[in-house]
């Protein structure tokens, strides 16, 4: 009978709180990068005891270590005859953390000498392999005297091919169109504006699913950029091809 008599009194009862859910844990956040150091014009005497040392240390099978700490000496110091051991080291260096390094170095060099060496790198088959590196060169063009007649080479690198390791790339294009308002960019941009998919998906020259999804995750990546270059460009924001075009027919200027 006491049985009886508890149950309703149990049924009744309060449910217990739900645990507090445990705080998140705290991500520290990332230290601040270091300032870049001052660049300064250094006479060719001095550059030709740096060149020495740096090629020195660079004989035999040095570490990553000891690369880097070759470039750093580099740091901070501008000649042109440190464009041309940069310029290898950038090409032929095993270690893209490296290479990156130098293309850094590079660019930061009397833009006479630098910038024709930068847009040969660009066009090198060994660098073209390593999309990570194009893109320090391509940032790099913005503070070494890049000219409009340089962009059509330019253009062609962003739709050679749509793989993920591009996307690096195809943003320091987008950067530099920004940075630059190149104009000329304008038809890249309208063509990658829209989200990519086939006009006729039974056409017998359609590319393959694999190219479609390859380039739509890539413009997924940097289709904010797309915009933003447009309204560098224009002072307009446009949420398709179709819209841009027809303002743009309005305000050919």
């Amino acid at each position: 009978m006491l049985a009886v008599l508890l149950v309703p009194v149990l049924l009744w009862q309060e449910p217990e709180p739900p645990p507090e859910p445990s705080p998140a844990p705290k991500v520290e956040a990332p230290a601040p990068a270091a300032p870049t150091a001052p660049v300064v014009v250094i006479d060719d005497a001095k550059a030709k005891v740096l060149v020495a040392e740096f090629t020195k240390s660079l004989k035999g099978t040095p570490s990553m270590a000891q690369k880097t700490q070759a470039l750093q000496k580099l740091a901070g110091s501008a000649n042109k005859l440190l464009v041309k051991p940069l310029a290898q080291v950038v090409e032929t260096d095993k270690s893209i953390v490296v290479r990156k390094h130098a293309a850094q170095l590079l660019v930061e060099q009397p833009a006479v000498e630098a910038n024709p060496t930068v847009r040969k790198l660009l066009r090198s088959a060994r660098v073209g392999t390593a999309p990570a590196v194009m893109a320090e060169l391509v940032r790099g063009l913005v503070r070494c005297g890049y000219e409009q007649k340089q962009w059509p080479d330019l253009a062609d690198l962003f739709e050679q091919t749509w793989h993920p390791d591009r996307v690096p790339l195809q943003e320091a294009l987008l950067d530099l169109v920004i940075a630059t308002k190149e104009k000329q960019a304008i038809p890249l941009l309208l063509r990658n504006l829209d989200a990519p998919e086939p006009k006729d998906p039974h056409a017998p020259d359609n590319p393959p699913a694999e190219y479609w999804k390859a380039r739509w995750e890539s413009w997924a990546v940097w289709k904010g950029k797309v915009k933003d270059a447009l309204f560098a460009l224009t002072g307009q924001r446009f949420s398709t091809a179709a819209e841009a075009e027809a303002w743009l027919k309005k305000n050919p200027g």
